[in-house]
């Protein structure tokens, strides 16, 4: 957008006289229901077009995953941009403002037509994204907007760390502006160290009026130190900006090459403090391998890391002297992939085996036997997350156990840990038959789900002798409702799952079966919950819609063409899905299933004494915080229990309003023990050690 005095259009000057200083908010929301029609800053979409989409397929050619890709158009305003890419077959988009006003205009005039459009009020100095959440990141004026010369870099710093931390390696910013000097200097120097540059001009419709230039800048993110030199595209003949424009765009062009060339060069000049705060991060955190890297010898893994780490070595390090590294890995002693499987809803899916390094002093073995093999399943789209874990045991020979603080703390198993960079063959034990018992929970999120039905463990005793019925939306490998059904007879499970395959991979490898009081629907959970009670049964259709599903499920008639559940209230209701959309910032659940609308329909399908529980995992703890605030407007009575060392939290939620009193815990945690049965009663302390650290959320 630039400085005040780069006004484009004369006739709306006395509307952009309301904005005043381009980094107010509140001004913003005064231009914009002002102006509620579209309003383009810079290039129109036909100057845009041919280079954005040319540069989009380039993209898509480049990287891995399947199309559309993730794009953040931040800074949004009510311009057209987000919509012609959608037209143009982008559907993937998030747009940002930190405007309201412009957000809640854009999303009713898009919500009809472009559906698959997100629209987020955020400030897009401090983004609640996870991660590597996009593949572009296409800027019309937002940086600009921020720079004002009076104003400083701070905001246009903060800005440009975020659009780093965002993008995917191998993503692309792409940041359309008018090159005033101040804006790219912060620019140019912010994507410095392992970055490629280009700049280009948005070609202009030949006009007698002098007009100013759009320039498109674009970084590409690598994974390196690397200096690059900034590639021009400039053809004079596509200029059509006055001369003072274009030769201040130069002059910054080849004072910063000359800057890079030194930094190439290896001569005695320091990185600058931002630079080293950008970068250090980085090495010092864990590295970790996926999967593609499992042929890779040490030496050429070390080889590929090496340049990250030379900036920090010692000034008499002789040249070409080998940088020592120390692994650390997830303490898998050997792994085996079991299946590999693709689903057209969920992407990659993998079985594997696993038998882990190491089991502490505490390991707790009923039956002395071989080693522990454990079974997991992991979602290539989230690679470095365990989906679900299960202890397997042999047919043949005696159960033998592991508690879960057996292992070591950095192995504990949940929806968070890292997945391994290793792969071998589980020698020793692949010949033997192993199924999965389900008599134990390797992972810890699964028995905190658990500990918290001390909430309502008095009215479980109470009623222990009529069935109860629970709804788990999220079958995963089914290791949760199986067992909660053999520790708690007299529940009654309806377990949803949205993806057929994922029902498959839970049956064929992780010993899922069906009874008169466990049952599976392929249908969506929202829906499912929405449909209860309905005209006295509901009726959800499961319809199958990946092409790649050929197998038959068991017991078809009641698990996949209907289900039919009386018109009762549901007892307890958990979610336990994973998330498909990386740019909300959660990993779990999705973020439809924390929206009022749900919230308040799952108030109203509980009995009077009900239980709702939701496993979330988030490292942004203004998120944890947005979806707090929605579950307090609808539940009067919240609890958490926070998993030691994990980003996993487990919340609940109770109906009643005479909710559990504090010092009632104890006794409500010795009724739980009560209810649960196993087989070998030490397996549930786990569940009562954790019911210890359930706090209430004031």
């Amino acid at each position: 957008m630039g400085s005040k005095g780069k006004k484009k259009h004369s006739q709306n000057d006395d509307i952009l006289e309301t904005l005043g200083d381009f980094t107010s908010k509140e001004n913003w929301d005064k231009f914009f229901t002002l102006r509620s029609d579209s309003f383009e800053w810079y290039a129109e979409w036909p100057n845009l077009r041919d280079p954005l989409l040319s540069l989009l397929r380039t993209l898509s050619s480049s990287q891995s995953h399947p199309l559309p890709l993730p794009l953040l158009v931040p800074a949004c305003g009510n311009s057209r941009l987000s919509e012609h890419l959608y037209d143009a077959g982008h559907t993937a988009i998030t747009n940002v403002d930190f405007s309201k006003v412009v957000i809640s205009d854009m999303l009713r005039r898009n919500v009809r037509d472009r559906p698959l459009m997100r629209w987020r009020v955020m400030d897009i100095t401090a983004m609640q994204f996870e991660d590597e959440s996009f593949s572009a990141v296409i800027d019309k004026g937002g940086l600009d907007a921020l720079m004002e010369p009076e104003l400083g870099s701070k905001l246009g710093n903060q800005y440009l760390s975020e659009v780093k931390r965002v993008l995917k390696p191998g993503g692309k910013f792409v940041c359309l502006t008018l090159a005033e000097s101040h804006v790219l200097n912060i620019l140019f120097s912010k994507f410095r160290l392992g970055w490629k540059m280009s700049v280009d001009a948005i070609p202009l419709k030949s006009s007698g009026k002098p007009s100013l230039q759009t320039f498109m800048v674009v970084a590409e993110k690598e994974l390196s130190t690397l200096v690059h030199q900034i590639t021009s595209l400039l053809p004079n003949s596509s200029l059509h900006s006055n001369s003072k424009q274009v030769s201040g765009l130069h002059e910054a062009l080849q004072n910063e090459n000359q800057i890079r060339e030194k930094y190439s060069s290896g001569s005695d000049i320091l990185y600058s403090v931002d630079d080293l705060q950008e970068e250090l991060p980085k090495l010092s955190q864990d590295v970790f391998l996926d999967a593609s890297h499992s042929d890779t010898s040490m030496e050429e893994i070390q080889k590929d890391l090496s340049p990250l780490v030379k900036m920090l070595a010692p000034a008499e390090n002789e040249i070409g002297a080998q940088i020592p590294f120390m692994m650390a890995s997830e303490g898998i002693k050997e792994r085996n992939t079991i299946q590999k499987v693709t689903s057209s809803l969920t992407g990659s899916i993998i079985v594997e085996d696993v038998i882990y390094e190491n089991v502490d002093s505490e390991v707790s073995c009923i039956f002395p036997s071989r080693e522990l093999v454990f079974r997991r399943l992991v979602f290539e789209r989230a690679a470095n997350l365990v989906q679900s874990e299960a202890l397997l045991k042999d047919e043949q020979l005696p159960t033998k156990l592991v508690s879960e603080t057996g292992r070591k703390k950095n192995n504990a198993s949940s929806k968070s840990r890292k997945g391994g960079s290793q792969t071998h063959n589980v020698g020793a034990s692949s010949h033997l038959t192993l199924t999965v018992y389900h008599g134990y929970l390797a992972s810890s999120y699964h028995t905190g789900i658990i500990s918290g039905f001390t909430l309502i463990s008095s009215y479980m005793e109470n009623v222990a002798s009529s069935g109860k019925m629970a709804i788990i939306i999220g079958l995963g490998a089914g290791l949760l409702p199986m067992f909660l059904h053999g520790c708690i007879p007299f529940l009654e499970i309806e377990t949803v799952e949205l993806d057929p395959v994922i029902v498959d991979v839970a049956r064929d490898h992780f010993s899922f079966v069906e009874d008169k009081r466990l049952k599976v629907h392929i249908a969506d959970g929202i829906q499912f919950v929405q449909e209860i009670g309905s005209s006295g049964v509901t009726q959800i259709h499961g319809k199958i819609n990946d092409p790649s599903h050929t197998k038959s499920p068991v017991n078809a008639s009641s698990t996949v063409s209907h289900a039919d559940v009386e018109a009762t209230k549901v007892d307890i209701v958990i979610v336990d899905v994973d998330s498909s959309d990386p740019s909300s910032g959660l990993a779990c659940p999705a973020p439809d299933f924390l929206e009022e609308s749900f919230l308040e329909t799952v108030k109203d399908k509980l009995s009077e004494e009900g239980l709702f529980v939701v496993n979330l995992v988030s490292r942004s703890q203004a998120i944890k915080d947005l979806s707090l605030s929605r579950m307090k407007k609808v539940f009067s009575h919240l609890f958490c229990l926070q998993l030691d060392e994990d980003v996993n939290e487990v919340h609940f939620a109770l109906k009643s309003e005479s909710c559990i009193e504090d010092n009632c815990f104890s006794e409500a945690s010795l009724k739980l023990d009560k209810l649960l049965k196993f087989k070998h009663p030490e397996i549930g302390q786990n569940i009562i050690n954790a019911t210890k650290k359930i706090r209430r959320l004031k």
